[in-house]
């Protein structure tokens, strides 16, 4: 009877999952979003309305007197984890005000998934209390597409086609901002990408893509389509007014039908049965036979956004702290101490916390100073991103403090600096002192007397004359009668010196050699070019003058990854930098947007920076040479 037991229970759990499948499968959860809350009359919003586990439900959106609540399209992704499939179905709205007010969206509904908390959108009167207008473009509305199969070598606006979504279209100089970058190909269309999408202009700069985009179904304007999506950051660089463009390499299959008639192809069907085909002429004159005898052919494809325009605002120059960094956001700053008491000369670790969303790549800060009360290093930075962009997380610094003085001490209070751009203006925060308790530290003990070695064993004890007994002579130390130049270590030095003669020939004609190679020639004078632009940094630093030190900054680098790219010095630029060292040119860009920043900011340092951006551009120039 035991035999039956594991198999009777195993059969009644697979009888349990079955009949409580339907009940898991029908769980559906519902949300909604609006972005953005606060809108001027004119303008629109989106409204998202997510259904997560069903396809089925359809969200049911009330009326609302003054607003007009328009469906344009909806996305849908399938998520599979560890064999449990999750689908998630999002239905986008198009909201337009006819009047300024406050408005509240009652509770969305969808059947067998609840009901979303109601949602209020605010609508501003506008400038010069402008009446309404035509709805802006928004998130889901794309441009339409073009059904072509001779497609161009542009394809913006035909069946496959870029887009760029930013939250806002006002940057200041160094703001970073989550980006969103969209390809977008028809239902049909057989595409590959050869390549990741990249700026055209000088006045932006894009944060890695991953190799790995999301793929999603989305209906556009009614029409299914296949969405690949890269979510990363974007960061301004000078101030203006820019337009936006990002570039796309794409390999397009298209299909091109068989034509027949004068000139054209012939149907082998057809010509086969000839006369004596069973079927009506016209039979062979169906479009089937078109396509089944049509012939695919790859071309390649630039996908273009549009470019919209985006104001870019220097950073004002009054109001600067001196030890303001270049970071721009909103952030918030913390410390903790790794003891709450101590000895003096022995470390502590003071950790500094700077949490919220900006350009953590330009967040630095030099720690706690050196006093008579405490011996400072350099602190070391690490960053955790919160989310995948990286606009959004918590940098770290680790300092190592040492105290010098006993008693009831406090750690001082630690100063960061940052422009917000919500604010218009900079930030000084400050974190709380910390109280510590700090011993004396005993003396170190007495080094003890050395212990005479012993004599080492094996020597041969001598006489009081000091002289050792006779020893028999080995018989290989005993003299041969050989002739010297049949002797082998003769006979082996000869050999060595002719190998060596030969190497040295041959070293000789291959350094000849060399030394007229063009690529080692321009290999050379590029080297020539980064001593002498690290030449011109040490007498800018000498002057300490800002603008013409961060120049030749920026030449060395540009020569270095110029010689190792093979491409003129011109084509390093930002854009080319992140598109080559995806994922490793942290070092380099902050270099070459700080240089920017000096340039066409007005960005200004202190000799002791001038120096630590020195140091920092020779390491990232061995850095360049060992990759």
């Amino acid at each position: 009877m035991k035999t039956h037991t594991l198999p009777h229970h195993l059969l009644t759990g697979l009888c349990l999952v079955a009949l409580m499948a339907p009940a898991w499968a029908a769980q559906t959860s519902i949300s909604a979003q609006i972005q953005p809350q606060n809108i001027s009359l004119g303008d629109s919003a989106q409204l998202s309305v997510t259904l997560k586990g069903s396809q089925a439900a359809e969200p049911e959106v009330p009326s609302v007197n003054g607003l007009n609540i328009t469906r344009v399209g909806q996305s849908s992704s399938m998520r599979s984890i560890n064999g449990a499939v999750t689908t998630s179905v999002t239905h986008i709205y198009h909201v337009t005000a006819d009047r300024a007010g406050t408005f509240t969206i009652p509770a969305i509904t969808a059947p067998g998934a609840g009901s979303t908390a109601p949602i209020t959108l605010r609508v501003d009167q506008g400038a010069g209390g402008q009446t309404r207008r035509a709805p802006a473009q928004g998130r889901a509305q794309l441009p339409p597409p073009g059904i072509q199969d001779d497609t161009p070598v542009d394809a913006k606006n035909q069946s496959a086609f870029l887009r760029v979504i930013l939250p806002k279209h006002e940057l200041t100089v160094g703001e970073l901002v989550p980006v969103e970058v969209k390809a977008c190909f028809r239902a049909g269309v057989s595409a590959s990408l050869n390549g990741l999408p990249m700026l055209s202009s000088d006045a932006f700069t894009l944060n890695k893509l991953s190799d790995h985009p999301e793929q999603t179904r989305e209906i556009i304007n009614g029409v299914p389509y296949t969405v690949v999506t890269w979510t990363s950051s974007l960061s301004a660089v000078k101030a203006g007014e820019y337009p936006l463009n990002l570039d796309l390499p794409v390999m397009v299959r298209v299909k091109q039908q068989a034509k027949r008639g004068a000139g054209g192809g012939r149907n082998p069907f057809k010509d086969f049965f000839g006369a004596a085909s069973p079927f009506d002429d016209s039979f062979f004159d169906d479009s089937f036979f078109d396509d089944f005898f049509g012939t695919a052919t790859e071309k390649p494809l630039t996908l273009h956004t549009d470019g919209a325009v985006v104001k870019i605002k220097a950073l004002p120059l009054q109001g600067r702290p001196a030890n303001f960094s270049g970071a721009v956001g909103q952030f918030a700053l913390s410390s903790e101490s790794s003891t709450t008491s101590g000895a003096t000369g022995d470390p502590l670790t003071l950790k500094i916390n700077v949490t919220g969303q900006g350009n953590f790549g330009r967040v630095s800060m030099d720690g706690l100073p050196a006093s008579a009360d405490w011996k400072s290093y350099k602190p070391s930075a690490k960053f955790e991103p919160g989310d995948s962009s990286g606009t959004t997380g918590t940098k770290t610094f680790e300092q190592s403090i040492v105290p010098l003085k006993a008693g009831r001490q406090e750690i001082p209070a630690v100063s960061f600096s940052y422009f917000d751009p919500e604010k218009d203006a900079y930030v000084t925060k400050a974190t709380q002192p910390i109280a510590i308790e700090i011993a004396a530290n005993a003396a170190a003990a007495p080094i003890p007397d050395s212990v005479t070695n012993a004599p080492a064993t094996g020597e041969p004890d001598t006489s009081s004359e000091g002289m050792a007994p006779d020893q028999e002579v080995p018989a290989h130390a005993r003299s041969s009668l050989r002739p010297l130049v049949l002797r082998p270590w003769f006979i082996a030095m000869n050999g060595i010196t002719f190998v060596v003669i030969i190497l040295g020939s041959m070293y000789s004609a291959i350094r000849s050699r060399r030394a007229k190679d063009p690529s080692r020639l321009e290999r050379e004078a590029a080297e020539k070019a980064v001593k002498d632009s690290l030449a011109a940094m040490d007498e800018a630093l000498k002057e300490k003058d800002d603008t013409r030190f961060f120049d030749a900054a920026r030449r060395a680098l540009q020569e270095r990854l110029a010689s190792q790219w093979q491409v003129p010095v011109t084509k390093v630029t930002l854009p080319e930098v992140h598109a080559r060292l995806n994922g490793h040119a942290e070092g380099v860009s902050t270099i070459l947007q700080t240089a920017d920043d000096v340039t066409y900011a007005g960005k200004r340092f202190t000799a002791p920076d001038l120096k630590h951006w020195r140091d920092l551009v020779k390491t990232q120039l061995e850095h360049l040479s060992l990759s």
